[in-house]
This record gives C-alpha cells, sequence and structure tokens, in this order.
C-alpha cells in the first residue's frame, strides 16, 4: 500500500493549538507485509519487534535520512504510531511478522510544520488499514491525537484544508473551515534555530494572561478566521496579532521582527510562526515566492540559513491506496 499525508501549520496566530493549515510538502510511504501474522507475546517486548521484524526492511529517504542513525534501538514516530494503533484496535495484539517500509518526506523536521503529526497519522492509517482492510479518516485522527497529542496538526494532517481541532465535551473533532481560494502561502525554514523541542517552548509561555490580553486573543481569532474565509488582507493583518505564545517564542528566531518587516514589503497580509517555530509562515495572494525568498534573505541577514518554499495549501489530506 501507499500513503501520503501532508505538512501543517499550526496556532496561525491567536488560533494556538486549536488551528491548523494542511501544506503542500509530504510524508509518503510504501509499506509491504506478507500473510503471517505473530503474537506480540512472542517478542519479550514491543523493541524486540521493532528490531526483528521492521528495522532490517525500512529504508528512509528526504528528510527522513538525517535521522536513520538514530533509529537503531528507538523506533520513529510512523512505526510507533503503527504499533500504538495495533494495541488499541483489541486483545488480540497480532502484528506483521515483517512490516517492510519506505518512507520519504520533503516536509523539515522540528521547525513547526507537523512533521510529526504527519508520520503519526501516516503509521496509525497503516495499522487500521493492516487490521481491516480499509482506512476510516476519524480513526486516523483520533488514534494520531491520541498517540501524539496535537489535534490541530492531526486534523489537518488527515483531512486537508483549514482545521479546527474542536472539543464536544471531552470528545475532539475536526471541522473544516473555508479557506478562501485567493489565498497563497510562503514558507521560510531555518537550518537550526534556538528551540529545543516543541515541549520545550511551551514552558516560556505564561500559565495566566491578563484579561485585555485573553479578550485580545479572541477577538484577533475571529478577525483572522474571517479574513480566511473571506481572503480579506487587513483582517488577516489584524487577526495574526497573537498574545498568548508568538511574544514569548519570537525570541528563539534570530532576527524575527526583521523577518516578518520582509514579508510584508514584498506584499505579504500576514507573517507569523508556524507552529512552534522556527519556521516562518506568511499569507497572501498571487506568487508568494517572492514573499518566501524575502524571509529566507532576512533569515540570512541575522546569520541563519534558510530555505523558501511557496507550497500549495493541501485540500485532501490523508491519501491512502493498495497495490
Amino acid at each position: 500500500m501507499r500513503i501520503s499525508v501532508p505538512a501543517s501549520s499550526a496556532n496561525l496566530g491567536p488560533g494556538f493549538d486549536c488551528l491548523a493549515l494542511a501544506l503542500g510538502l509530504h510524508l509518503t510511504a510504501s509499506v509491504r507485509w506478507d500473510d503471517e501474522r505473530v503474537k506480540l507475546g512472542a517478542y519479550s517486548n514491543p523493541l524486540e519487534w521493532w528490531r526483528n521484524a521492521v528495522l532490517p526492511y525500512r529504508k528512509y529517504s528526504g528528510t527522513m535520512v538525517e535521522l536513520d542513525d538514530d533509529l537503531i534501538d528507538k523506533p520513529n514516530l510512523f512505526a510507533v504510531a503503527f504499533f500504538k494503533a495495533i494495541i488499541n484496535a483489541g486483545p488480540e495484539y497480532h502484528v506483521p511478522a515483517k512490516l517492510e517500509f519506505t518512507v520519504g518526506s520533503d516536509i523539515p523536521i522540528g521547525q513547526g510544520l507537523g512533521s510529526s503529526a504527519a508520520a503519526v497519522v501516516a503509521g496509525a492509517a497503516l495499522a487500521h488499514y493492516w487490521h481491516n482492510e480499509s482506512t476510516d479518516r476519524e480513526n486516523a485522527f483520533l488514534a494520531a491525537v491520541e498517540i501524539e497529542g496535537h489535534a490541530d496538526n492531526a486534523a489537518a494532517a488527515t483531512f486537508g484544508g483549514l482545521q479546527a481541532a474542536l472539543l464536544y465535551g471531552r470528545d475532539t473533532r475536526a471541522k473544516s473551515i473555508r479557506f478562501h481560494e485567493s489565498l497563497r502561502v510562503a514558507l521560510a525554514v531555518p537550518k537550526e534555530t534556538l528551540k529545543e523541542s516543541t515541549s520545550s517552548t511551551r514552558r516560556w509561555l505564561p500559565e495566566q494572561l491578563k484579561r485585555i490580553d485573553a479578550v485580545s486573543n479572541q477577538r484577533a481569532l475571529l478577525t483572522l478566521l474571517y479574513g480566511l474565509e473571506n481572503g480579506d488582507k487587513e483582517a488577516i493583518a489584524a487577526g495574526f496579532e497573537d498574545r498568548l505564545h508568538v511574544p514569548h517564542r519570537k525570541g528563539m528566531i534570530v532576527g524575527y521582527d526583521q523577518i516578518v518587516q520582509a514579508a510584508l514589503d514584498a506584499g505579504a497580509f500576514g507573517v507569523t510562526i508556524s507552529g512552534a517555530g522556527g519556521s516562518m509562515i506568511a499569507i497572501g495572494q498571487g506568487d508568494m515566492q517572492p514573499v518566501a525568498d524575502a524571509m529566507k534573505d532576512a533569515y540570512e541577514r541575522n546569520g541563519m540559513v534558510a530555505k523558501a518554499y511557496a507550497p500549495a495549501v493541501d485540500a485532501v489530506g490523508l491519501k491512502i491506496e493498495s497495490k
């Protein structure tokens, strides 16, 4: 079978932990297994299954290659998600006796573009297909939320487009929001940042907000959603004004203010940190490559090597087909 899952940019300013946009950079996997199944209990622990049934038969390409040396004793998120989704399926923990896969990705890793969510959605979807010979997107989404925890990225990776991760009581649900057809995206992705991990940047955030800041963020999110739905330049510009996480995370991006100004001068409507950073995302109209190039140049004027992207918005999300 073959799987494709898009990158995603979460938060988009005030949409902290609840809003994400799927982007046209992808993790792809080609997977094969035979009919032989074994009980997980036949192995002393899950890591033994990984070493015997998966590790000798895996191949990585693209941005995954840089992780290959780290995977000898620790499965990556793609394999972990597959395994955990198997466990969640029921008490008879059968796994493939041999799982052969090639995983490639053009999603930059650890830079706020949902590389972890893409891997988890792909692994969970694979496990569901292996059990049922079909894949239910809702099942893959919920499994990814449970395994990786970022419902916003998981929603965009699974369903594509602009997604809101909503709470119905204790139930997490993904809901599509219209992203105006005229809008386009630019990215600048640094080679390195001051960020250690997404979880580490959360420690930089305040435990409480002043009421004026909380109200401002509510208003900004509504303004941003209106702008994204209607392609309204002024609403998008105003809606990117976040007071919860951006003021505390922008310090890890050397030259943050210059990068923002460069994008605006090149024609962007609004600019902000992608996810937990250190990538920056800009939204505008028309050809966004000059905006991406302007952000890249601003990074590099501040001593940071960066790449420029102008990806399409991925409107589909998870794609899976059997061979």
